[in-house]
């Protein structure tokens, strides 16, 4: 194979700072540098050594007759991370390197015209290693660019969920709102707290590209994703926006919306009782699919005295408890269903009896229980049965949390 003139060679290699200086300086005036980057003496004496070294392995490779290594083209691809994490675009990265590369060839033209006794071959041996060469580099920087992206982009995600759950268990100081905010995050109270029956990162990614456009911040959070959301929005908004993202009139979440935060103190109650209201609403009204903590307040407390829960259980339906498990009849679904229906005949048809066995079942609970005429005592029963529901549930779902309770599975 014919190799490069032994004259270009030499020529480059005497002028090879001359021709880095052009290369960087070209390279300088096409890379736009990014706001918050300093674009100094630094940063130019950084691309003229990335020149310097580029040059030279070009002049290694005309001289030995190869293509690049593996470590070299890893070398020369440094930049392209470098920039990177300063927010440069590629292309504008890849233009530059082609500027160089015509800096290196306007070299060579003027070589050839002071050294007409270079045969033409050699010169058309120097141009195709030469656009080899950096066909090799832009697939090398453009690697490197790329994984940079991603590691910075990995450890942004990173920084900004650690930020966020500060935020929520209410620990996030000043110094981390303002490093925060310097990151692009800033936080602008007051701000609904909703909370979705999702726990994994695409759930996560899907709600918080759905709300963005709301101005929501959003981060998994203790196995929920959770949402700090602009008071002025509307839930419906929210939910729309989720329809559309998810392209289905179902969205396959639950959602709870907890109080509204008026600043950073009032996050972690506002998100306790979201939560709350997400765990609540899920075991008594599952026919629906948004639950707001101000209309289940008054069972949000059950969940952080479940003895006292279990105690007001056993004083209202012990009785019954006690007699299903000996003759293994269905007295607190038959209770359960008359206190729910409009009448004795609709509560037979949602339990799928006779009206007869219907009011048999009856006095064998009016005699465990007392009768239920009064509004009071029809009260209790119904406050006794929800929360004999969500005991239940709740041993279901995680039964070392209720280990301590009995009678209630």
């Amino acid at each position: 194979m014919p190799s490069v003139s032994p004259i270009i060679i030499e020529s480059l290699r005497a002028r090879m700072d001359r021709v880095s200086r052009r290369m960087a300086i070209e390279m300088a005036r096409t890379i736009p540098v990014a706001d918050g980057v300093d674009g100094g003496s630094a940063f130019g004496s950084e691309v003229l050594a990335a020149c310097r070294e580029g040059v030279g392995t070009l002049l290694s490779l005309w001289g030995e007759s190869r293509p690049p290594s593996h470590f070299e083209l890893q070398q020369l691809s440094r930049m392209g991370g470098r920039l990177a994490s300063t927010g440069v675009p590629l292309d504008a990265i890849l233009r530059a390197y082609r500027v160089a590369a015509l800096v290196i060839w306007q070299h060579v033209i003027e070589v050839v015209r002071i050294h007409p006794e270079i045969e033409a071959q050699s010169v058309l041996t120097a141009v195709g290693p030469l656009f080899d060469y950096l066909d090799a580099i832009s697939v090398a920087v453009s690697t490197s660019y790329l994984e940079t992206r991603e590691r910075t982009r990995r450890e942004q995600d990173r920084q900004y969920d650690q930020f966020f759950a500060e935020v929520l268990q209410g620990t996030a100081d000043h110094e981390m709102v303002a490093k925060a905010a310097a990151g692009g995050t800033i936080l602008d109270f007051p701000y609904q707290v909703v909370v979705a029956s999702a726990d994994d990162t695409s759930a996560e990614a899907t709600i918080a590209t759905a709300w963005m456009v709301v101005g929501a911040q959003v981060a998994l959070y203790q196995s929920n994703v959770v949402a700090l959301v602009p008071a002025q929005v509307k839930i419906g908004t929210l939910q729309r926006l989720l329809r559309v993202a998810v392209g289905t009139d179902v969205i396959p979440w639950d959602l709870a919306r907890g109080p509204t935060a008026q600043g950073m103190p009032d996050v972690p109650a506002a998100v306790r009782a979201a939560k709350d209201a997400l765990v609540v609403g899920q075991i008594l009204m599952p026919e629906n699919h948004l639950h707001d903590a101000r209309k289940l307040h008054p069972y949000l407390g059950w969940l952080h005295d479940l003895v006292g829960l279990q105690g007001f259980v056993e004083a209202t339906l012990g009785a019954i408890l006690a007699r299903e498990r000996v003759r293994n009849t269905p007295l607190i679904d038959t209770l359960d269903a008359v206190l729910a229906q409009g009448g004795l005949s609709e509560a037979a048809r949602a339990l799928g009896i006779h009206r007869h066995t219907l009011l048999y079942r009856l006095e064998r609970i009016e005699k465990l229980v007392g009768p239920w005429d009064h509004p009071d005592d029809r009260l209790r029963l119904e406050l006794a049965l929800r929360g004999y529901r969500l005991l239940r549930a709740l041993s279901e779902q995680s039964p070392k949390r209720t280990a301590s309770l009995s009678g209630i599975a």
